[in-house]
């Protein structure tokens, strides 16, 4: 094509000439915002306002006609020198005879380029031609630098700016003359590709550029070529020895059918690569030839047009017998190429195909050739044809790391390891990212150490703008497969873009859109078109796709208060089925809260096995909702979530997850809503107290007390009087705590809570069983396991069997009794998805059998307590340490039994837990006494003695009395 029909000279009115240009079409022109400024003389950001002219002159009609510059169609040159363009809209229209520009984003370094401008002096004002070498991207600007050492002839110079950059022939334009350094001979482009990324007009210019008008205008051979060679193999590919050995493997054994595999996943995984990369290891094998036809599915500018299966025919008959017959009959067509690929042995590598009905008339019917099948959108249909499907998914970090050494090279990786892990983390494990990071690396960015590379990637807010290299962009990818999208999908995948990182349900995603009905057939598309991955019935989206997705959100859909709105719908159905799923966990106890819409399409968690199940599964999701709640103001909803969870979180003992949480919600809740401060100071409390903070325990139950006595919650304002008991306990203040507890069971037998009067009971029998009156505890004991076992809620009882297995172990002469109710407490602990009570239950019953003599039985079985309780942080875990290291010094390990109960002691003394203070001294003076180390074991005797006395413990001093003379006796003997 010739460049005449689309070059322009600009001018000022005056006809002063300030540049050139290039001809989109639709009456538009682009040049570099600089001409324009150049001009019209307006401010140095705002888009200005007035006439320029503009001239066809390689047209029959050369007259100028004024143009303006077009809406949307103005970047000027930022602060990092980055951007320079203008569109121009004519007032008339263009010459008849001009023609769109051939826009194109492929370039390469090392091309030699021609631009055509328009210099002031008075012999070139027509025009000239000049030619220069590409270098390269430059580090901030995205502008490609050009160099002209041919030292002779016309350079790039002032009168260029805004001309085409172009091939010999004129036939691709990559982009517009920015800058010129003629002393130097250097020149500066803006490319067409990153011009179409900000500016809607020449993103449209370049899509119908893009076009392959010939297929239609053209005759069906012209343009088809006549070789489909499979490109080289590439130099550094990485990875996919698993996948490459079972298609290898596959593609052997099979003898009796046609060989046909597909390999599917979303853009950017590398699987173009793959199949070229197993096509040229399969070579020997297939001597008759090896071809790829890019079907062009997924094609910048082209998305919608893929090749016709017709025109694919065509192309590959014609590679392998030259042009055939019967050019309109796509049937016989057909029958023609699977004939050769029956009679040959071909590799054919189908890139990136659109549908099955697109290909299968190019599929083989019978052994002999290979087809290799490459597309983003999984084409479940080629199992009809004996097709294997092979699922591409992102490397793995090492896998991720080799491919940036392997760009960057091993020298350069290796100054800073780490800084490449986390930039290869950074580009989400996609090759094509990672490819594209590790270029810049190596070329424009190699002078950066590693960790600055790594550090402006991880404080960048569009980390795809980063991941660009020339004609490779991360970006384009996405946008070829978010293009093949309709109007539902397309909402669809933009909203998911808010959904915290991590696993989607069916349900929540549908509750983004604004018909949740029609979300399930979205969702399918997005799964087929690899957008979206399905894993057991939960989707999953890339980092870099999500990011994507939120960017196409604020294009898409204007405006901050519509994302506020779709997030507020998304926090409010996990919200509802929260509450929910709480109200089936604890019926007794519903959290006071309802959501603020109807959900059509809530999950069923009305049994307490899916509502545990629920929970569990959207853990991470509950948790994260804080912050996008506190991302779109969405206030409510940071303290009202995590209120729902709170009894999860509790079963779950993630004690310092839920402290954060509680916290991080009674901070926003401050000032707002009085009664989800009362609430959250409740769990709060609660959490403290498993965490061993004490006073920190009784302020915040404190605080919820007093305002529910306020308001008048005489239930609620007893559960606090309840839970301060166990907690006064655990400071010391005996009497206060027998105190509260039996003010809230009056407070609860008046209210007739049946719920609150076992809680009440099952409190006091706690404190008697910590005070040693064993006799006293049981009544209390039994009286809250017979309600809780009324009101059906089995993780009470499992609590009042665990407890009285202790009492009755503690009474020396009940441990036969005590075992099966301590195996009962295990099965319904284990119900209810109570993992620190089922620890309790299986420390506790390890004890009793150690009492029996079963001590390697007990042994066998508490190792899975002590890692329970020490993988959620418990309290309780240092009690079961004390429990163990008895065990183990009835085996004769005094050593082990020492280590543990020391670890007890430092877990216990900052937590001012004295009764399990008083235990380890003693149980710490045996094991020391086991090691013929009496006088460090008397020391602990004596300490255990102490504490065990200012408690009013007498068994406890009495068992503290019976260490200390053996520890006398033994340090009396060693003296004689």
């Amino acid at each position: 094509m010739s460049f005449k029909g689309w070059s322009v000279r600009i001018s000022a009115t005056d006809g002063t000439i300030c540049g050139a240009g290039v001809h989109l079409g639709q009456n538009l022109v682009l040049t570099c915002a600089h001409v324009v400024t150049d001009a019209l003389r307006p401010g140095p950001l705002d888009a200005p306002d007035g006439q320029v002219l503009v001239e066809f002159l390689g047209t029959a009609s050369p007259a100028p006609l004024p143009a303006t510059v077009a809406e949307g169609g103005w970047w000027p040159v930022g602060e990092r020198q980055e951007g320079d363009a203008a569109v121009l809209r004519l007032t008339a229209a263009a010459p008849t005879d001009a023609v769109p520009a051939p826009l194109n984003t492929d370039w390469r370094r090392g091309d030699t380029v021609w631009a055509y401008g328009y210099p002031r002096h008075r012999d070139l004002a027509a025009g000239v031609h000049a030619s220069a070498t590409v270098i390269g991207e430059t580090m901030t600007t995205g502008w490609v630098q050009l160099n002209d050492r041919h030292g002779n002839g016309v350079e790039i110079q002032q009168g260029f700016s805004g001309g085409g950059v172009c091939d010999a022939d004129g036939s691709k334009v990559f982009g517009i003359v920015v800058l010129a350094l003629q002393a130097e001979r250097m020149s500066w482009v803006l490319p067409v590709g990153l011009v179409a990324e900000r500016l809607p007009l020449v993103r449209e210019a370049l899509t119908a550029a893009a076009i392959p008008q010939q297929r239609s205008a053209e005759s069906e051979w012209d343009g088809l070529g006549t070789s489909y060679e499979l490109p080289a193999d590439i130099r550094d590919f990485t990875g996919r020895a698993r996948e490459i050995a079972e298609l290898i493997e596959q593609i052997r054994e099979n003898t009796v059918g046609p060989a046909i595999h597909s390999i599917a996943g979303m853009g950017g995984l590398g699987k173009t690569k793959l199949a070229v990369h197993l096509a040229h290891k399969l070579a020997p094998d297939y001597p008759d030839g090896q071809l790829l036809l890019d079907l062009e599915a997924h094609k910048a500018g082209a998305e919608h047009r893929p090749l016709s299966t017709e025109h694919a025919l065509l192309a590959v008959l014609q590679a392998t017998l030259g042009k055939p017959q019967n050019l309109n009959d796509t049937a016989r067509l057909g029958r023609m190429w699977r004939d050769v690929m029956r009679r040959r042995r071909l590799i054919v590598v189908l890139d990136n195909a659109d549908s099955y009905q697109q290909i299968t008339e190019l599929l083989p019917e019978h052994p002999g050739s290979l087809v290799l099948v490459t597309s983003r959108r999984r084409l479940d249909e080629l199992g009809v044809e004996g097709a294997v499907p092979l699922a591409l998914e992102e490397f793995d970090e090492e896998t991720s790391v080799r491919l940036f050494t392997a760009i960057v090279g091993e020298p350069r990786a290796a100054t800073d390891p780490e800084a490449v892990r986390d930039i290869v983390r950074l580009c989400g494990f996609l090759p094509l990212a990672i490819r594209v990071k590790a270029s810049l690396a190596a070329g424009r960015q190699r002078r950066y150490p590693l960790a600055r590379i790594r550090d402006e990637m991880a404080k960048e807010t569009d980390r795809l703008k980063g991941l660009r290299a020339g004609h490779l962009s991360i970006h384009a990818a996405f946008s070829t497969s978010y293009g093949c999208l309709g109007d539902r999908e397309r909402e669809l995948f933009r909203r998911l873009g808010l959904h915290p990182p991590g696993s989607v349900s069916m349900r929540a995603a549908a509750a983004l859109v604004d018909d949740p009905v029609a979300a399930e057939d979205a969702i399918d598309v997005l799964v087929t078109e690899s957008l979206v991955g399905d894993e057991g019935g939960r989707l999953h989206m890339h980092d870099l796709l999500r990011e994507f997705a939120r960017e196409r959100l604020a294009a898409d859909e204007r405006g901050w208060e519509r994302h506020r709105e779709v997030a507020g719908q998304l926090l409010d159905f996990y919200l509802a089925v929260a509450l929910a799923a709480q109200r089936t966990l604890i019926p007794a106890r519903p959290v006071a809260d309802s959501p603020d819409c109807e959900h059509a399409q809530l999950p069923d968690v009305s049994d307490r096995k899916a509502a545990l199940a629920w929970f569990r599964a959207e853990r991470e999701n509950l948790l994260r909702c804080a912050d996008l709640a506190e991302e779109f103001g969405q206030t409510s909803y940071q303290w009202r979530i995590p209120r729902a969870i709170g009894h999860f979180l509790s079963l779950a003992s993630e004690t310092d997850v839920a402290i954060k949480a509680y916290e991080t919600g009674l901070t926003a809740a401050r000032g707002r809503d009085p009664r989800a401060v009362a609430d959250l100071n409740a769990l709060l409390g609660e959490a403290y107290r498993v965490a061993g903070q004490q006073d920190a325990a009784r302020e915040a139950l404190r605080a919820a007390h007093d305002h529910y006595a306020g308001a008048g919650d005489r239930t609620a304002a007893a559960d606090m009087l309840t839970r301060s008991g166990y907690v006064r306990e655990n400071l010391g203040d005996r009497a206060g705590a027998v105190a509260d507890c039996e003010r809230a069971l009056t407070e609860f037998t008046s209210l007739e809570d049946e719920f609150g009067m076992a809680e009440a009971n099952y409190t006091l029998g706690m404190i008697w069983r910590l005070r040693g009156e064993y006799a006293r505890a049981l009544p209390n004991l039994i009286t809250a396991g017979s309600l809780f076992q009324e009101l059906d809620y089995s993780l009470g009882e499992a609590r009042c069997l665990n407890l009285t297995g202790v009492v009755l172990r503690l009474q020396d002469s009940s441990y036969e009794d005590a075992l099966p109710l301590l195996s009962l407490a295990e099965e319904l602990y284990e119900a209810a998805g109570d993992i620190r009570g089922l620890a309790h239950a299986i420390n506790n019953r390890a004890s009793v059998l150690g009492l029996l003599g079963h001590v390697d039985d007990a042994v066998a079985i508490h190792s899975r307590a002590l890692e329970l309780l020490h993988r959620t942080r418990s309290f309780a875990y240092p009690d079961a340490l004390l429990v163990g290291a008895d065990l183990r010094s009835r085996q004769g390990d005094h050593e082990s039994a020492e280590q543990q109960l020391r670890e007890a002691l430092a877990y216990y003394e900052p937590a001012q837990a004295r009764f399990g203070q008083a235990r380890a001294h003693l149980l710490l003076s045996a094991a020391l006494l086991g090691q013929g180390r009496a006088e460090e074991a008397l020391v602990q005797a004596r300490e255990s003695l102490k504490l065990y006395r200012e408690l009013a413990s007498e068994k406890g001093a009495k068992q503290a009395r019976a260490a200390e003379a053996d520890c006398l006796a033994a340090l009396t003997a060693d003296a004689t």
